[in-house]
């Protein structure tokens, strides 16, 4: 569990500062619209005392997010893949009968604000595919051997390490709020793009711009069935 500590506790310390500016003007809303600014409220359920006992400390701050135990955690994860407090907005949707990726439903001009209410640093990260993140020892017991490249990169030693904040790839502390990106802007373009937590790697959601119109907060579900990916 000290390597463990040390390679979590080395990663979130590589963290950069956030603040992040869009390069991207929004695009004008379409005609009789304003453009709305869409809620992602980012979830965790760690217990301060065990988390920053185990990965040092600052890990997890204290509040009212939940009290999971660091054991717990990963017994979870042994056992699900997942860890289900953790979480982008509802992670999954199961009315169907079927797990599915919650997908957000945006037009042009609509804006994305990321609302960290946990108590741990998670990023919002957009992938060409799911993948892992940059903290290893989650990738394997979540289904995902290889990290996303836009997460991690990977050493010569074979140990992997942040990826800088961008755009799109932010790093969102423990109970901040900051704006994200711009739908209709080269780093939320129309059409489907896939986004994901780099230290949480099962944390995801798919976003949809659409050319003309758009749905409520929690629109229509991706057909893409939910994998332990």
């Amino acid at each position: 569990m000290n390597c463990l500590a040390v390679c979590m506790g080395a990663a979130l310390l590589m963290c950069p500062l956030k603040s992040i500016a869009q390069s991207n003007a929004a695009p004008t809303a379409a005609a009789g619209t304003a453009p709305q600014t869409k809620t992602v409220r980012i979830w965790d359920a760690c217990d301060p005392v065990s988390f920053n006992a185990q990965v040092g400390p600052g890990t997890c701050q204290p509040g009212h997010h939940g009290q999971t135990d660091f054991q717990d955690f990963f017994a979870e994860l042994e056992l699900d893949g997942i860890a289900g407090g953790w979480r982008f907005n509802p992670l999954l949707n199961t009315s169907a009968g079927k797990f599915k990726l919650v997908q957000l439903e945006l037009a042009p001009g609509d804006r994305i604000s990321l609302q960290n209410v946990g108590g741990e640093t998670h990023t919002f990260t957009k992938v060409d595919t799911f993948g892992g993140g940059f903290f290893a020892p989650l990738n394997p017991l979540t289904g995902n051997p290889e990290a996303a490249p836009e997460c991690a990169q990977k050493l010569s030693d074979g140990s992997l390490v942040p990826q800088p904040e961008s755009d799109t790839n932010q790093f969102v502390e423990a109970g901040e709020t900051e704006l994200g990106p711009v739908a209709g802007t080269s780093q939320l373009p129309s059409g489907v793009t896939h986004w994901q937590c780099c230290v949480h790697p099962w944390m995801r959601m798919n976003v949809a711009v659409h050319d003309h119109g758009h749905g409520d907060d929690h629109g229509p579900e991706d057909e893409q069935e939910h994998a332990r990916q």
